[in-house]
């Protein structure tokens, strides 16, 4: 077994590159494990221990891209069970060699007889990854698959304990014969070992679940728990014979048939639970690795950015100091020119306000002559302010004349709010949205009409959409959205026949009609 161990390191610290500490494509290592490798079953007459053992193979395992892989391996697993017997077997109707007109019957008694199985296994386990890379050197995995499981050797025999046979001699009074060896009555404390050869493929679901730790250049440890439990029965074949059975021919000889080669158990299972070790080999292929080198060269260059950013806002923020001290002083030399300025019209201002008071005897007089020309000017506005109103009356007349004279109707297609224009239409949207600009106290109404198809909810719903739709046209023309009302008729005022496609065509449409004046 240490040379198994020694070999399978050997092969896996054979693989050495280099590479990045973690989120590997590729690993190869050894993996170790120990803990609770046995097998499970009911003893008819006894009870199952479990028992330690453990594992150790190589392992390869791919991953697609950063969370999930696949993973297989050759492992070599040693397995180790326990049957305890505290029993006594009666078979009745047996001869005794030499007196075949006697009959006795055998007891066997199992006195805390204690039988221990070894079973070495070459097993091939199959599973799907997932992986958290959690930093530059930590990472989480867990694994969930199958194993297959083939027995390659296996051997069972007495631990501790004994086990006795005796006879009982009916026609002798129900007799008890104990301490014949010749006739196979004695005492026996150990079988020897004996061979297991009644056990077959197992299938089992396993979980593995731990971390990876690097050790520097892509090598890494793993350490972490693993279970797994055999779905199929291991056993090959139900024996009918007992635990023990005395040779026919020679009664000295007694024939130990060993909990799987007996009627003791009809099925056998692998249970594994532990925790498991390992170093491996990770390695990127050439596309990770060309793509790991442009996202170094993309980080390089978004940190060099950065730091050319960061220096040009420190140059910015130096030439803003330089130009505010420059300004401070531009200001203060102009406020001292200022204040001489100032100074200077101080004199000035004196000088005029002599002259003012002289010139305002003469303005006094120039009062009375600016009254009258007021009373004047204010008669012949109050003349043009009458004439304005007259003529804007008169526009505005021209321009509702002009609203109620076009026919503004614009036709949509089934269910839809998406107007359908010609040239005359649009140019008479045209015409009444420049009147709407030109006199806001005009407000117009724009009517959503529909066919009577489907509810009168949804053809209401459809009217509105398709006013709104009208409007939103006008108010991209210029005219003010606050002079258009939108109002839905729905299916109330058709036009046509509904009974017809283009009567239907006809009443799916919006008109534009004058509401009032403000």
């Amino acid at each position: 077994m240490k040379r198994i161990i020694t070999m399978l390191a050997v092969v896996g610290l054979a693989f050495g590159a280099q590479a990045q500490q973690g989120g590997y494509d590729n690993y190869f290592g050894l993996t170790l494990g120990g803990g609770l490798n046995t097998m499970t079953y009911s003893p008819t007459n006894g009870e199952n221990n479990l028992a330690i053992g453990f594992d150790a193979g190589l392992h390869y395992t791919h991953f697609f891209n950063e969370h999930i892989g696949f993973g297989f391996g050759v492992r070599y697993t040693q397995a180790h069970g326990h049957a305890l017997y505290n029993y006594t077997e009666v078979t009745n109707g047996l001869t005794p060699a030499g007196n075949p007109n006697v009959t006795y019957n055998l007891h066997t008694t199992f006195n805390n007889w204690k039988e221990h199985q070894t079973l070495g296994l070459f097993s091939i386990p199959l599973e799907i990854f997932y992986r958290s890379i959690m930093s530059e050197n930590w990472t989480f995995i867990a694994g969930l698959g199958a194993q297959f499981d083939l027995p390659i050797h296996g051997s069972y025999s007495g631990e501790d304990g004994d086990y006795s046979t005796s006879g009982v001699f009916p026609a002798l009074g129900n007799y008890r014969v104990t301490n014949v060896p010749e006739q196979g009555f004695n005492t026996y404390d150990n079988t020897g070992d004996a061979e297991l050869d009644n056990l077959g493929l197992s299938v089992s679901v396993i979980a593995d679940l731990g971390f990876r730790v690097a050790l520097g250049s892509n090598w890494g440890f793993y350490f972490g728990v693993y279970g797994g439990y055999g779905v199929n029965n291991m056993l090959k074949e139900q024996k009918e014979a007992s635990l023990l059975v005395v040779n026919p021919n020679d009664p000295s000889k007694i024939d130990y048939n060993g909990t799987f080669g007996s009627n003791e158990v009809d099925a056998v299972h692998l249970l594994r639970a532990g925790i498991k070790i390992g170093i491996d080999l990770g390695w990127d292929s050439k596309s990770t690795i060309a793509e790991r080198e442009r996202i170094a060269a993309e980080k390089a260059a978004a940190e060099k950015a950065e730091a050319d950013r960061i220096a040009a806002e420190k140059a910015a923020a130096e030439r803003a100091a330089r130009e505010k001290a420059a300004a401070e002083k531009a200001a203060q030399e102009k406020a001292a020119a200022d204040r001489a300025a100032a100074e200077a019209a101080a004199a000035k201002a004196a000088a005029e306000r002599e002259a003012a008071e002289r010139a305002a005897a003469q303005a006094a007089a120039d009062k009375a002559a600016a009254e009258a020309a007021a009373n004047k000017a204010a008669a012949e506005r109050a003349a043009a302010e009458r004439e304005a109103r007259e003529r804007a009356e008169r526009t505005k007349a021209e321009a509702v004349k002009q609203i109620q004279a076009i026919n503004a109707t614009v036709y949509f297609a089934t269910a839809g709010t998406k107007a359908k224009f010609d040239d005359i239409t649009d140019g008479a949207i045209h015409a009444i949205c420049e009147a709407l600009k030109a006199d806001e106290n005009l407000t117009v109404t724009v009517f959503g009409h529909t066919d009577n198809t489907g509810s009168r909810k949804a053809n209401m719903k459809y009217g509105k959409k398709r006013a709104e739709a009208l409007k939103a046209y006008m108010v991209k023309l210029g005219a003010p959205a606050k002079s258009i009302k939108c109002v839905s008729k729905g299916p109330d005022e058709p036009v046509a026949d509904n009974g017809t496609k283009e009567g239907r065509a006809k009443n799916r449409r919006a008109t534009v009609e004058l509401k009032e004046l403000k």
